[in-house]
């Protein structure tokens, strides 16, 4: 995808990212899934999207991933990708560009990998030389005449009609990409789920519902204030999806986008019975740059204590991906933080 389109993600939201590294190797067929699958009968088939529909004559078996995040629902359906699109750094992982909840997925321990790095995202021609027969673009920034000039080569699977660039649903994404790859009843199997999870950790931890929450970063333009998450983007959802919600004046803020900024003269904005800060790039940096923020402190709910910062390459990276392979690892982590702040 372009160039342009990822760096206006980027600039828009450094805190998508982690930092800029990759590795690439050789591409292979991709992993097919079991036999048993429910692929049988599962093609050919038709799927609206964004720009058109994705029509995949048969089961595909060299998917290159461009969409930030979704290579997590392919490797949890059983599916190894030629390539994938790194959305995050994991210094410590063992497989690269794959968060901590992924590394032990069957499906990710094949070699011979590409990681498209975050900062330079692959070219039309790069993604053809890799000669895949489906491209995932759901959680991408695709705009319309990448999509054309990609489709008419190659199956694109961009996001759903309606939905706006990286603001797809967990469900949305996973049904899809579910369906792409013939295997629609898994992907329904493994959002369920993660449902009952959510759904049983919100009804062991009550004092969740109706409590406000704000998702807070350094703002990383140059302009100073601070960024804020919006509703539909991922760690917001996760939040909501335990009973938290957003404050009335964040979700009042205009934006078409997943996240907005707000100058230090209207940091009130910021306050919330929880504050949520997911680190950009360091947590320790991150930490002790609002530490030291005089205004930043003097929010009701930072003076009080009821800010939570996320490490991004734990907890918060979990939660920035919101899919069916990171929500497990991000109640597991999380849960123990929260009951600290939000008590019963």
């Amino acid at each position: 995808m372009s160039r342009r389109t990822t760096l206006a993600a980027l600039t828009a939201a450094a805190a998508l990212t982690l930092t800029a590294c990759g590795g690439s190797s050789d591409s292979s067929d991709v992993a097919a899934p079991d036999s048993g699958s429910s692929s049988d009968g599962a093609f050919p088939v038709t799927i609206p999207n964004a720009f058109g529909e994705t029509t995949i004559d048969e089961q595909p078996q060299r998917v290159v991933v461009t969409g930030y995040t979704d290579v997590d629902t392919v490797l949890a359906l059983g599916v190894t990708p030629v390539a994938f699109q790194e959305f995050a750094t994991f210094p410590d992982a063992a497989v690269p560009a794959l968060g901590p909840w992924a590394q032990e997925e069957p499906a990710a321990t094949a070699e011979d990998i590409q990681v498209f790095p975050v900062a330079a995202a692959p070219s039309l021609e790069e993604v053809l030389a890799l000669e895949p027969d489906l491209v995932i673009a759901v959680g991408s920034g695709l705009e319309q005449e990448e999509y054309d000039q990609l489709s008419s080569v190659v199956p694109v699977l961009a996001r759903p009609e309606g939905s706006a660039p990286f603001l797809v649903g967990r469900e949305e994404a996973t049904l899809a990409i579910g369906q792409a790859l013939g295997l629609e009843d898994e992907a329904q199997a493994l959002l369920d789920d993660v449902d009952t999870q959510l759904a049983d950790a919100a009804e062991a931890n009550p004092q969740f519902t109706g409590s406000t929450v704000t998702v807070v970063v350094p703002d990383t333009t140059g302009a100073g204030g601070y960024g804020v998450y919006v509703a539909g983007d991922t760690r917001v959802e996760f939040l909501r999806s335990l009973g938290f919600e957003l404050t009335d004046a964040v979700s009042a803020l205009e934006t078409d986008s997943f996240f907005t900024t707000v100058s230090a003269e209207q940091a009130d904005l910021l306050d919330a019975d929880l504050v949520v800060v997911p680190a950009l790039f360091d947590l320790a940096e991150t930490r002790s740059q609002l530490e030291a923020d005089p205004v930043f402190s003097a929010v009701p709910a930072v003076a009080a204590g009821r800010v939570l910062y996320l490490d991004p390459s734990a907890e918060g990276g979990a939660i920035s991906y919101n899919d069916v392979l990171s929500v497990p690892f991000a109640l597991e982590a999380l849960l123990p933080q929260l009951q600290e702040i939000v008590p019963a």
